[in-house]
């Protein structure tokens, strides 16, 4: 691909749907890009990647697929020259496939949160032709059959009109609650406040340092069986998923193959040591 040398005036910095990260822009990445830009004596970051659409306008904006903390730092460097670039000039299909490409694959590695929310962005993107399968689970590193879960929600989301809020632990899942009992959508901030001190709640119900009154709290297996009871098994279906990409079921026929190689490598072993030695 060709480097060329841009102005920094030249680039969106809101890349919008090309951002597949929660928060944005790392304050401490930033921070330390912007350091290594000091010990670098002048000398740039490595290629940014931007994109232009084919059919716009020759003074349109370029906008941010890969680099978005370098192009930051740069700003919060003050950076007064050029910066060296690859564009590309390709359909937006191509484009979201290039940015969770790069991103993936960057120094900040995904969260699988991120990277559920990055397949099911996919999944939604009304480009032509349509992504399949099998680019989804490659791109965003989640099984087929998750995706297959998510186009089949998006079809049944459509025909009701409604309306996703691009989390995909939120959007999977009818709306648990009536407009006529007062629930209102939160914003991602408050949602992440909300979050943080629902986790705070749980660790203090489960902290045996806390809780002296409650014996078994040091009871691992205990503790282990009674969120598992509480969670249910649709919930811990959920949880699984969340978190690996992938359905209990599936993570459960995967978990037997691996027990009948042991036992197999075990029946090996016994069979070789009943075997006389000559």
């Amino acid at each position: 691909m060709t480097v060329e040398m841009i102005d920094l005036g030249r680039i969106n910095r809101r890349p919008g749907d090309f951002c597949f990260r929660w928060g944005g822009v790392d304050r401490h990445h930033k921070a330390d890009l912007v350091q290594a830009l000091g010990r670098n004596g002048g000398k740039p970051f490595d290629p940014v990647t931007l994109w232009v659409d084919p059919e716009a306008q020759a003074n349109s904006k370029l906008t941010v697929l890969d680099g978005l903390h370098r192009i930051a730092a740069y700003h919060a460097a003050k950076w007064s020259g050029p910066i060296p670039a690859v564009i590309l000039q390709v359909t937006r299909k191509d484009a979201l496939a290039v940015a969770l490409k790069e991103n993936t694959r960057h120094v900040l590695p995904f969260s699988q949160a991120e990277r559920m929310d990055a397949a099911w962005r996919l999944v939604r993107e009304p480009v032509k032709p349509r992504f399949k399968v099998n680019e989804v689970a490659r791109l965003a590193s989640v099984s087929g059959r998750v995706v297959d879960k998510m186009r089949a929600r998006w079809t049944l989301m459509q025909e009701r009109g409604e309306e996703p809020t691009g989390g995909w632990s939120r959007d999977q899942h009818e709306e648990p609650y009536g407009p006529d009992e007062g629930w209102q959508p939160m914003t991602d901030k408050a949602r992440e406040r909300a979050t943080k001190e629902l986790t705070g709640m749980i660790r203090d119900l489960l902290d045996r340092r806390k809780h002296p009154e409650m014996p078994i709290l040091r009871d691992a297996e205990a503790v282990n069986r009674a969120v598992l009871d509480a969670l249910g098994d649709q919930r811990f279906n959920e949880l699984c998923e969340y978190q690996h990409g992938g359905e209990l079921n599936e993570w459960l026929e995967f978990a037997r193959e691996g027990d009948d190689m042991d036992h197999e490598g075990l029946a090996d072993e016994a069979q070789d040591e009943e075997e006389p030695a000559f």
